[in-house]
């Protein structure tokens, strides 16, 4: 098999995408009502998605505070 094609362990994700808080947001609205779907098929899943939520609702609150921060005073 050539390898010229093959881009195994060659790339790496972008983490230095931007997303809107509210893009955010709507993620974590979607993995947490998926979560709650699927909870009674299929609940390594719904755990997989509850973790996802709650790793999304940490970036959130600690983009909320640094937004917070931010603001003047006169604003």
């Amino acid at each position: 098999m050539n390898s010229h094609f093959c881009k195994v362990g060659k790339t790496s994700p972008n983490n230095n995408k931007i997303f809107s808080l509210k893009d955010l947001e709507d993620k974590y609205i979607r993995f947490v009502e998926e979560a709650y779907n699927v909870e009674q098929t299929d609940m390594s899943l719904s755990d997989i998605l509850r973790y996802e939520a709650k790793k999304l609702k940490q970036i959130i609150l600690s983009l909320k505070r640094t937004n917070s921060k931010d603001l003047d005073a006169a604003f």
